[in-house]
């Protein structure tokens, strides 16, 4: 049994309503019920750190061998080598503002949430191919959000590039007029070892993405630009964009940019890139490095 089985089954039906009732007390800076747990929480006040322990007491812990709640999990010392860095995970929520509901949503998608499989063979990426983790992001050449966060996206990357794998997917939206004819010139520029150069320019000149424009930037690049040409037309960069969306669409893609973190989306509406995409890479590694023991 996986962990995508356990949480149906034993979270309670009230997952996603707001609750109210009684809780554990207050404790010590580091929570304390007879065991030390390993989880500082000296930071959140009395409400925070009573929201945090009625978490403990009903999420479960993300080790599909081991069906028991967060807190018993802790408190029992369990081998679960994620049960400490999912309650660091559930502090951060709660610290973070968010009412017990959403932490227990943000917990279930970080944790429990279906993990997608995506074929990168042939789309662009950076790090290495055994990292421990993946990340995969969806964007649109005229989209503002995506301008904004891909570059954060790619300096997480290369603060961890010795465990990360960054693959970009191409995800043209209608409503942008340019968007699909820049997505074919990245997609021939890759063809020719320049992805990256050309998707960093696309971004910073997307006020006036078009022919003309995307034209400067590939001589800029030193394209060959007969083979640019012939590629950006070619079939195969039609089937390369049209399978990168329904790949995304899938994986339940609402809008661009979107993330998934070792098949598991990130959840802009739920994440922020800055701290929480880090924070989240950097969890992964430690998960990675603590299965291996």
């Amino acid at each position: 049994m996986n962990l995508r089985t356990i949480f149906p089954l034993l979270l309670p039906a009230t997952l996603f309503a707001s609750a109210c009732g009684g809780g554990q007390q207050a404790g010590s800076a580091v929570v304390d019920t007879g065991a030390s747990r390993p989880v500082d929480v000296s930071d959140l006040v009395p409400r925070e750190r009573e929201t945090y322990e009625r978490l403990l007491d009903t999420v479960y812990t993300p080790c599909a061998d081991q069906a028991v709640t967060l807190a018993e999990c802790l408190d029992e010392k369990r081998p679960c080598s994620a049960c400490a860095p999912a309650a660091r995970f559930l502090a951060e929520r709660v610290k973070a503002g968010l009412a017990r509901a959403d932490a227990e949503k943000a917990y279930e998608i970080r944790f429990g949430g279906k993990v997608h499989a995506v074929d990168v063979a042939g789309s662009p990426t950076k790090g290495p191919e055994n990292a421990p983790v993946t990340i995969t992001v969806w964007s649109d050449f005229e989209c503002p959000a995506c301008r904004r966060i891909v570059p954060m996206i790619e300096r997480v990357a290369a603060a961890h590039e010795d465990d990360v794998r960054l693959v970009h997917k191409f995800y043209p939206l209608p409503r942008h007029t340019h968007a699909e004819l820049a997505a074919r010139a990245a997609w021939a520029a890759h063809r020719q070892g320049r992805y990256w150069e050309m998707e960093r320019e696309l971004f910073e000149n997307q006020d006036k993405l078009g022919e003309a424009t995307i034209g400067e930037i590939a001589e800029e690049l030193g394209l060959d630009m007969g083979k640019l040409r012939a590629d950006m037309q070619s079939e195969a960069a039609t089937k390369a964009i049209d399978r990168d969306k329904a790949a995304a669409d899938d994986a339940g893609l609402m809008g661009t940019p979107f993330l998934l973190i070792n098949g598991r989306e990130f959840d802009l509406g739920l994440f922020k890139p800055e701290p929480d995409l880090d924070a989240w890479v950097s969890m992964e590694i430690e998960l990675a490095r603590g299965a291996k023991r």
